[in-house]
């Protein structure tokens, strides 16, 4: 039976984000991240981490460190609050790379969905930037939500100015100040809509 799923990217939704964090050292969650996935756990919903880490392409990011920087994410959210994470989804490419695994094209998504046997229409992708927006569109998740915390205020501020000429596909169900926030709201919606059917 597939179950759903909160598909969050990683620097500036679950941890402060660092200009191409290269060290487990420099991992520090966000307040409230922990409990609120957490939460999201208890609630029967998988948890999968999808991050664009061009950082490693740039020569930037050692290949080498990444699983210990994810493990130090992991770590920090069990310490924290007994929150874990199910997946990691990286796509270590630049944009000049032209690969077909950087958010916002959604193969990282469809490829978790798969193994882990996810049913979309029942999950959400939330991050701080439009292109994690436009990943959880172009999966067909039920929500796409931006945060405010890391680079969420800027683009925030590009679907203020930008109007008519943002497209669809990037345009957010929800603007949350935080992943708490986010994901309290959309437990709520998902309730909401449980109760509906």
């Amino acid at each position: 039976m597939t179950k759903p799923a909160l598909f969050l990217d990683r620097d500036g939704t679950i941890n402060i984000d660092r200009v191409y964090i290269h060290d487990p050292k420099l991992i520090e969650l966000i307040p409230g991240a922990a409990k609120s996935i957490k939460k999201a756990q208890d609630a029967g919903f998988a948890i999968v981490v999808v991050t664009n880490q061009s950082g490693i392409s740039r020569g930037l990011i050692d290949k080498n460190a990444l699983p210990l920087i994810n493990r130090r994410v992991s770590e920090l959210l069990q310490d924290e609050a007994g929150a874990s994470i199910d997946l990691y989804q990286i796509c270590p490419h630049a944009p000049l790379d032209r690969c077909k695994c950087r958010k916002p094209l959604p193969k990282l998504v469809l490829e978790a969905a798969n193994q882990l046997g996810l049913d979309l229409s029942r999950s959400a992708f939330i991050g701080d930037k439009l292109v994690d927006v436009g990943c959880g569109n172009r999966a067909k998740c039920a929500a796409s939500i931006l945060l405010r915390t890391g680079k969420g205020r800027e683009e925030e501020h590009i679907l203020k100015v930008g109007g008519r000429q943002i497209p669809a596909e990037s345009r957010p169900s929800f603007v949350a100040d935080d992943l708490a926030a986010a994901i309290d709201w959309f437990l709520a919606s998902s309730k909401n809509l449980s109760n509906k059917a």
